[in-house]
């Protein structure tokens, strides 16, 4: 067998791998976390609720929809609560409640610094070579949540607060760019999850919400 056939084989190979949708992300959560002052955040008794979490997002007949289930984005999004340094408690008990209403894909209509994550000369490209040229693109996770203050049974509305921090690259053929839950993977999902969690507290913190 000679070299070129050999390197036409490997080319093939690696096009089915990138066709069939693959992702990647360089969000962290611990990265966000060192954006702000922590210290005193352990007086802070707060609950964080969030009966039936939007995951989806619908758009122009596309679904974006993610791996995990509301109560598992819930689960996650206290891990993080925790993690900062909260007293996490019950509703009953706080100071403060963090009702997550929405954490769901953008389908791409994010922008990360200057780029545009929906690469039109890449999907082009894709288009017309039938998908052998990965088309990119990307998703910001986006959290949209109320904070309130409770105090005895009286219960008043502080704000909503969105953060898209966290974000996962894609690549796939142009057949398969707008297929979410095949073309991210729950790891790349969940550290995006995180780092969003993170960005929505950053907010809270810099705004002096818990004042």
């Amino acid at each position: 067998m000679s070299n070129i056939t050999r390197l036409l084989q490997l080319l093939f190979i690696l096009s089915l791998t990138v066709i069939s949708g693959c992702s990647t992300t360089t969000s962290n959560v611990h990265d966000v976390m060192k954006e702000v002052d922590r210290s005193d955040l352990s007086y802070i008794n707060i609950a964080v609720t969030g009966a039936e979490i939007q995951t989806a997002l619908q758009d122009s007949g596309r679904l974006f929809e993610l791996h995990h289930r509301s109560a598992e984005v819930l689960n996650l999004i206290q891990d993080v609560v925790r993690y900062y340094g909260f007293n996490l408690v019950d509703e009953d008990e706080a100071d403060f409640v963090l009702d997550i209403q929405q954490a769901l894909p953008d389908g791409g209509a994010c922008v990360h610094g200057m780029e545009s994550f929906r690469d039109n000369f890449t999907y082009s490209t894709s288009v017309l070579t039938l998908g052998i040229v990965p088309a990119k693109g990307a998703h910001c996770i986006v959290i949209t949540a109320g904070l309130y203050t409770e105090y005895v049974d009286d219960s008043t509305a502080i704000g909503e607060f969105i953060s898209n921090t966290g974000w996962v690259r894609i690549y796939a053929g142009v057949g398969e760019i707008d297929n979410y839950r095949k073309t991210v993977t729950k790891r790349d999902e969940i550290r995006a999850l995180e780092a969003s969690a993170a960005g929505l507290l950053n907010l809270l913190i810099e705004e002096g919400a818990f004042k």
